[in-house]
């Protein structure tokens, strides 16, 4: 356990938050709110979202290029 405990706001990209971890070689951020433990995110929540991100993008690409997309 760390003392100089780095910490996100709930409003804090998925990008700011990998960064902060990689950067800082940590796996668990606390999320503050107003002061306030609101949650704790790990590295894999934000690898299974940047994963359902890029399987959303690659699925609506999919659907437009073979003429599929509604719109």
């Amino acid at each position: 356990m760390t003392s100089n405990v780095r910490t996100v706001r709930l409003d804090d990209s998925v990008q700011a938050c990998l960064q902060l971890m990689t950067e800082n070689r940590i796996r668990h951020l606390p999320v503050m709110v107003e002061g306030k433990l609101a949650g704790i995110i790990s590295i894999g929540d934000c690898v299974n979202w940047i994963i359902s991100a890029q399987t959303a993008a690659i699925d609506d690409l999919e659907r437009f290029v073979t003429g599929a997309y509604p719109g």
